[in-house]
Parts: structure tokens; C-alpha cells; sequence
């Protein structure tokens, strides 16, 4: 009741002044033209011009619009920026004298305000609002002179240009995402953001349901042709959902608002990887269409030796146990033997899967204030894993003298052959409505989003004598559906002094059921999985001073779950409710140069992966099965962040702290010599790191890009503890050799891992990519070599512990050979005129960022 009511004191604080962030001198955007005259050293004084830039047809903002101001004595630039989302722009220490203001965009006039003065008598010069009228011009007549950064740092996200990369064409998402600041993949595609599993990744601003399972096998199903780009936002503001401790990555796809008839097509095609796609888009009058369609076929293969190791006491042994301290992980046999038993598979592997997508969005404007958009996407595609194992087991008895084993005795030994197929078919369904009132920037949105998505898992595995017959079979078969249905309203007041209150509400109604056969017997473990959140924000903000502002906001959020299994004493249900609080303090050391920080708290909760209790038999001495009794995270996030840019250079660094009680972890168990792997809520998570980040450009033709995050674990958890330092590198450059020729590099360094119980090996890559553009850049050829200079990689992870039913110890090794040296050839062409009537219409989208989501290595 506290909670809600003091949501409620900050909704009535309505009338208060609101913070707008003052944007700094960003790169200009692409496209955006800018002023002949050479720029001119800046006189540093005390003067602030600010003012809104708006469409003069339909009165609303125009985002990352060009201002330029020139002094009207010497006739040359001494200071600029660009608009933000909202058409805002404010200009600071600003000396005295009189000024021309140059405001341009792409498909706009460029309009100049002359005699703009600033005077010992008038210090502040508010232009309110400043309409540009649409040029009717045709984009093959623009004449672009700024190119877009490869990776943009924007007040409250990174962004990294995916379509400035050569080296994506022809890959997927898992491709793209290996290059994008503070991401790290690990050899199996699974996303971490600055150490952080606890990711929530989005398309487009919306919650795919694409992404309700395995995120690596989802990223493996985007192709990387269709991505524009990739936002990384670390510390999300209160009108997000609170969705975890790393923060949220959004996909952003291309696509098309501009007039007229425009398409594309590509094709790659690969030693490990071929696909296609197309992308048509119209815009006439009020309705705009537009339609996506691909296809993504992969293959590779590997090697795996995997170890397993563990001490077990024999059942005839009448002799007991003791514990020693308080560790009840420290037993031991006061009498009694031990023996230790040795399982271990050798052999190869091969993987491949056939994707296909297809998307359809519809815009129509009702009038100039009302607007609908609506859209339906479906995925739907097949992973196949065939896998060839020598397996044996051994046995060594414990010697009288208990100072070891004695050599280990073969016990068994066969042929395993293995076979697990996964299908899945996945759609969103969204309506959206925008109601624009009188008042620039005052806004209603009403948003609905329906998701669903269906998965189908078999595995079969056969066990064969080495010389001789089949053994035996097991077939574990698995269907498992999450649905979603989600209502969202939004609504944005504008406040004097050019601010803006945000406040919302939102309702998020979950399904998530399975159901499982083991040989074709049903074992009663079936389930379903209700989990409803209701939740409202508000945020308020105000500047201290000119260079100080603070902006704080809350989120409560009421969390009901329940779960409904054939027994009905394994049934629950549980509720729970969360004020989660965010603060951001910034400050402007100079107009290039702002220094950021952030306190936030998030809530994680779990999904499809992590609930479904099926028992997927990944191998012959492996079972992955999920909880469904989990409990959500809660996490404390701090960060300080610094930016800066000068001439042709950007430099980011943060540092940054993470806290994680009751963290959902991974947890190994050894049983009769399998090894069962779950979640539970039992460790507690600390997180401490830095991050730097920059660009530049030492000569026109040659970008760089890097970046390195280094950050040191503590995991603590009743069962077993684990720490260490880590850290991950990725550099890119490209060059532009003139007459449509130009190639990228780019590469990347893991380090080592830690988990609660082990740890995952590191491992490195690199890309290379030339592009020769055809047919007067309408087209282009280009050639992709995915580590070219390796054959392979290998790998080496441990799982270690105790059982705990025994303490005695285990240990798991898996030796993994990747083939992953590849070479492909890519074509793509584009077609159609296009005519800009008009900004482009910046549209708000449902985004479910609240549920933790699973990893790879498991087709839950």
C-alpha cells in the first residue's frame, strides 16, 4: 500500500517542471546537410539559444534535424547540434554578438534565421518553435555529405550501425551481435551484456516471440541483412518495463516511411550458411505497406569428447557418513570405500537448420491527429543435430591406504547414435492507435500486442554393441506453447520551458504450458504456467542549474503467478508487488563533453527456458530440465558514464556495479552417473566493471572502431562459490578505396568465463569482407570470410561440485572442436524512387522487457 501510494504522489506531481535533456554536438546523422563555411574556433561565454523544430504541415518535431550557427561578422560556423526525438535543440556558452541559425534536414528547405543576438542584456534567446517546410525533392537528386558512424553514442543508448558493417553481409543476428559494444557471445551464441546473462532483446521496440525460448537459436534465425542497427541501453528509464540487470537490445530491422514504391533483394550463399530475402515497401497518402520475406538455411559440424568424473559409495558398504565442521560439502568416509566412476563420449556432430520469416505492417493515417498501425510477423524454421559417440565407462576402486585409486577398469562400452529435432512456429500480432492533440508533443497511444509461440522437441537416441545389435532406444518428445496478450497506454504531456511528463500503464497476461512423452509414456509431467504483471510509471525531472540536471522516475509493478500441474499437490500460486525506483544525474563539463549517472533497480523474471520441467536427455549421461517454481530476481544497478567527441572522434566509458539477490543460476547434479542441470534461486550476484568504448576516422576513407569490457564476479550460493576477473575485446575498421570498393575487418577476443560451478573456455574470431557496389549503387557483389585464417575452435569448459546427496565430488569436461572457417558470396540489389512528404514518424511499441530468457544449449 506504501508503494502504491507513493506512485500516486508522484502522478499528481504533474505540474511540476519537467527535465529535457540538452542534446551535445553529436555526429550528424546521414543525410543531413551542412554548412559551406568552414567552422571557426567557438568564443567561449554565457549565452543559451534554444527552440523546437517542427514540420510546418503537421506541427510535429523533427528529430536529428542539422543546426549550424554562424557568425554574421565573419560569416563562418563557430558551433552546432542536432535536434533530439522531440525537435529540441539548445545551443550553450554562447558568446555575445549576432547570429545566423542554419537549420536543415534531409527532405526539407533549409531555412536560416538571421539576426539572432546575444547581449549583456539578453542572455537566454528561446526560438519556440521552428517550422520547416517539406521539400518535394526526389532522394536521388539529395546530395548526402555526411555518412552515419559505424557506432553512435546517444544520450541514453549506444547504437551500432549494423548496416555500415560489410562484414554482416550474409551472416544472421548471432553474426551481427558479436560486434556490438558491451555484448559478448560465448561458442554456443548465448548473450551476455557486460557480464550479464539477464538480457532482454527486442525487435524493433516490440517483444518477439521469436525470442520466448532459446535467444542463441533465435539470433541464429535473423538474417543480418535485414538489421539497420543494434541500440544497447544499460540503464532504462522508469517507462520501461524493469526488465533485469543488464538492460535491453534492441533489433532494429530495415524499413521504409518515406513515399513511393521502394524494394530489396539479396542472396548469399555459403560454405556454412545460404539465405535470401526480399523487402518491399509503399507509401501512398495516408496508407503505407510494407512487406518482408526471407529465408535462412544453415550447416556445420564439430567434434565433442566429453568427460564426466564421480566418487560414489558402494551400495553393499554398511559404513556411514560423517560431516567435518559446518561444510556439508566437506564429508567423508570414516570406513568405507569409494569408487570412482569415469564416463566419457567420443565422436562428431553436425547441425543445421532452415529458417523462414515473414512480415507484413500496415500504416494508415485516419487524419492529421489519428493514426492506426498494425502487424503481423510468423518465423518458423527446424534445428537438427545428428551425433555419432563412442561412450565407455570405467571404474577404479579407492586402495586401502585411501591415497588414491587404483587404474580404472573398463565396465561397458557401446555405440551411441543420437538424433534431436526441434521445430518451431512463432507469430505477433499488434494494433496500435496515436492520438496527436493540439499541442506539439502532446501525445495518447494505445497499444496491443499478441504473441505466440510453439515449440516441438524429439530426442532419439540409440545405443548399439559395438560389434553387434541394437541395445536399446529412448525417445523423449516434447510440445511447449507461450502466449502472451498485452495492453499498453501512454500518454505524454508537454510542460513549460520545453519539458515533458511521461506517465502509463500497462498489463501483461502470460501462458506458458508443456507437455511431455517418455517412449511414448505419458509420466504425468504435464503443466501449465500463468504469470500476470500489472504495472504503471511516471517521470519527473528539472534542471539545478545550466549545466546540472536530475531526472527520477518510478515503475510498480503486481506480479501474480500460478502453476497448475497434473498432481495437484505439486500445485502454487504466489503474488508479489515492486516499486522499482530510477535516478539519472547529468552533467555538462562542456558543450562536447557530459558526464552521466545512474542508480536503477530491475526485476527479472523467469520464461519459457528456465520453467519448462521437461527432461530433455541432451545426451546419454546428460538431462537439462527447467523450474518452474523460480522465483524472480531483484537487482541493484549503479553506473557513471563519460562521453565525449572531438574532430572525427567519440569516446564512452563507464563503470559500473551490479547487486543480485536470489539470482537465478545453473546448477549441476551427478546421479548415478548422469548429470541433471537446472535452475534455482541461490546465489547471490555481484558484478564490478568498466567499459571503453570509442570511434574515429584518421582520414576520410579509414574508420576505426573498438571496444573492452573488464569486469570481476563474485557468485555465492549455499552449494558452492565461485570468482574471477573477465574481460571481452572487439575492434573493427573499414576503408573506402574509392570507385565503389571498400572492405571491413573485424575481430574479437573472450576471455575465460566463470559459472557457480565452473567455467567456459575463451575463444576469439575474425571477419573480413570487400564490397564492389554495381549498376550505379543500386546493387552490389561481396565476398564474406568468417575466420579465415583458422580451420577450427576449441574449446574447454568444467562443470565441478559435490552431490548433494553424498557430498562427494564430481566433474564434468567437454572438449568442443568447431568448424567454423567460412566463405560466402552475397548479391544484393535495390529498386524503387522515393519521395519524402514530410518526418519521418517516430512510433511508440509495446516492449515486454521484464522476463529473463533462456540460453543456448537447450531446445527448451
Amino acid at each position: 500500500m506504501k508503494k502504491l501510494l507513493l506512485l500516486t504522489l508522484l502522478s499528481c506531481a504533474s505540474s511540476a517542471p519537467l527535465w529535457a535533456q540538452n542534446p551535445v554536438n553529436t555526429p550528424r546523422p546521414q543525410g543531413a546537410p551542412t554548412s559551406t563555411a568552414p567552422a571557426a574556433p567557438a568564443a567561449q561565454g554565457t549565452g543559451r539559444i534554444t527552440g523546437t523544430v517542427v514540420d510546418s504541415e503537421s506541427s510535429k518535431p523533427v528529430e536529428f534535424a542539422t543546426i549550424a550557427l554562424i557568425n554574421a561578422t565573419i560569416g563562418k560556423t563557430v558551433d552546432g547540434t542536432v535536434t533530439d526525438d522531440k525537435g529540441r535543440f539548445t545551443l550553450n556558452r554562447v558568446a555575445n554578438g549576432s547570429y545566423t541559425l542554419n537549420i536543415s534536414f534531409i527532405g526539407y528547405e533549409t531555412k536560416e534565421m538571421k539576426q539572432v543576438t546575444i547581449s549583456a542584456g539578453d542572455q537566454n534567446v528561446n526560438l519556440n518553435k521552428v517550422a520547416l517546410s517539406p521539400a518535394q525533392t526526389k532522394l536521388q537528386e539529395v546530395t548526402v555529405v555526411g555518412e552515419k558512424p559505424l557506432i553512435e553514442d546517444k544520450v541514453d543508448r549506444l547504437v551500432y550501425n549494423a548496416d555500415k558493417d560489410l562484414t554482416n553481409t550474409g551472416g544472421t543476428a548471432a553474426d551481427v551481435m558479436q560486434k556490438v559494444p558491451s555484448i559478448a557471445l560465448d561458442q554456443d551464441g548465448n548473450i551476455q551484456m557486460r557480464g550479464s546473462s539477464n538480457v532482454r532483446v527486442l525487435i524493433n521496440g516490440k517483444p518477439s516471440s521469436v525470442m520466448a525460448g532459446s535467444v542463441a537459436d533465435a539470433l541464429k534465425q535473423i538474417p543480418a541483412d535485414v538489421i539497420k542497427s543494434v541500440e544497447v541501453i544499460t540503464s532504462p528509464s522508469a517507462k520501461y518495463d524493469a526488465e533485469g540487470t543488464a538492460g535491453i537490445i534492441n533489433i532494429v530491422t530495415k524499413k521504409n516511411a518515406l513515399q513511393g514504391v521502394t524494394g530489396s533483394v539479396s542472396l548469399t550463399g555459403g560454405t556454412r550458411a545460404s539465405n535470401g530475402n526480399a523487402n518491399v515497401g509503399i507509401k501512398q497518402g495516408k496508407l503505407g505497406i510494407n512487406v518482408n520475406a526471407g529465408a535462412n538455411r544453415f550447416y556445420s559440424k564439430g567434434g565433442m569428447n566429453m568427460t564426466q568424473m564421480n566418487q560414489a559409495i558402494l551400495k553393499d558398504d554398511p559404513e556411514t557418513l560423517r560431516e567435518e565442521g559446518d561444510n556439508p560439502n566437506t564429508l567423508f568416509l570414516e570406513k568405507a570405500r569409494t569408487v570412482e566412476n569415469t564416463n566419457s563420449q567420443l565422436g562428431t556432430s553436425t547441425v543445421d537448420g532452415m529458417f523462414g520469416f515473414g512480415q507484413l505492417g500496415l500504416e494508415y493515417d485516419i487524419n492529421e491527429k489519428n493514426s492506426l498501425a498494425a502487424g503481423i510477423r510468423v518465423n518458423t524454421g527446424s534445428f537438427k543435430m545428428r551425433s555419432h559417440q563412442l561412450a565407455s565407462f570405467t571404474q577404479a576402486d579407492q586402495n586401502e591406504a585411501r591415497t588414491g585409486f587404483t587404474d580404472p577398469r573398463l565396465v561397458d562400452e557401446y555405440r551411441l547414435s543420437m538424433k534431436n529435432n526441434n521445430q518451431r512456429l512463432s507469430m505477433d500480432l499488434n494494433l496500435d492507435y496515436t492520438h496527436q492533440f493540439k499541442k506539439p508533443q502532446q501525445e495518447l497511444t494505445l497499444l496491443a500486442l499478441y504473441s505466440q509461440t510453439q515449440q516441438d522437441n524429439t530426442v532419439n537416441q540409440n545405443r548399439f554393441e559395438l560389434e553387434g545389435p541394437l541395445r536399446s532406444i529412448t525417445l523423449n518428445e516434447n510440445e511447449g506453447l507461450n502466449q502472451e496478450l498485452t495492453f499498453q497506454a501512454d500518454y505524454a504531456h508537454p510542460m513549460p520551458k520545453n519539458t515533458l511528463l511521461e506517465i502509463g500503464s500497462k498489463a501483461i497476461l502470460r501462458d506458458v504450458s508443456s507437455e511431455s512423452l517418455y517412449n511414448g509414456v505419458d509420466l504425468n509431467s504435464d503443466f501449465d504456467y500463468d504469470q500476470n504483471v500489472m504495472a504503471s510509471y511516471v517521470s519527473y525531472g528539472f534542471n539545478l542549474n545550466k549545466k546540472t540536471a536530475l531526472k527520477f522516475g518510478g515503475r510498480y509493478e503486481f506480479t501474480k503467478v500460478a502453476g497448475d500441474f497434473i498432481d495437484p499437490s505439486q500445485d502454487f500460486s504466489n503474488s508479489y508487488d515492486n516499486f522499482i525506483p530510477n535516478i539519472t544525474l547529468a552533467y555538462d563539463l562542456k558543450p562536447n563533453m557530459k558526464l552521466r549517472t545512474t542508480f536503477t533497480q530491475r526485476i527479472q523474471r523467469p520464461q519459457l527456458f528456465f520453467l519448462n520441467p521437461y527432461r530433455q536427455r541432451q545426451g546419454d549421461n546428460l538431462i537439462v530440465y527447467g523450474n518452474p517454481t523460480l522465483d524472480a530476481e531483484l537487482t541493484d544497478s549503479y553506473e557513471i558514464n563519460y562521453s565525449t567527441f572531438f574532430k572525427t572522434t567519440s569516446i564512452n566509458a563507464s563503470a559500473y556495479m551490479r547487486i543480485t539477490d536470489n539470482a537465478i543460476e545453473q546448477v549441476s547434479d551427478v546421479e548415478e552417473n548422469i548429470t541433471y542441470v537446472t535452475f534455482n534461486n541461490i546465489a547471490k550476484n555481484k558484478t564490478y566493471g568498466i567499459t571503453l568504448s570509442g570511434s574515429t576516422k584518421p582520414v576520410p576513407a579509414w574508420n576505426v572502431n573498438g571496444n573492452v569490457n573488464l569486469y570481476y564476479v563474485e557468485l555465492n550460493a549455499p552449494i558452492a562459490s565461485n570468482s574471477g576477473m573477465m574481460y571481452n575485446i572487439n575492434v573493427s575498421s573499414g576503408y573506402t578505396f574509392g570507385k565503389g570498393v571498400s572492405a571491413q575487418f573485424s575481430g574479437g577476443f573472450n576471455s575465460d568465463r566463470i559459472s557457480l560451478q565452473g567455467h567456459n573456455s575463451a575463444f576469439s574470431y575474425h571477419n573480413l569482407a570487400i564490397k564492389k557496389e554495381l549498376f550505379e549503387k543500386k546493387g552490389a557483389i561481396s565476398l564474406g570470410m568468417d575466420n579465415p585464417f583458422r580451420k577450427a575452435m576449441k574449446f574447454d569448459n568444467r562443470i565441478v561440485g559435490y552431490n548433494q546427496g553424498t557430498g562427494l565430488p564430481f566433474s564434468t569436461t567437454a572438449l568442443v572442436t568447431q568448424y567454423n572457417r567460412g566463405f560466402r558470396m552475397s548479391f544484393e540489389y535495390r529498386f524503387g524512387k522515393l519521395q519524402q512528404q514530410g518526418p519521418p514518424k517516430r512510433k511508440k511499441s509495446i516492449r515486454n522487457d521484464d522476463a529473463k530468457q533462456g540460453d543456448g544449449n537447450s531446445a527448451q
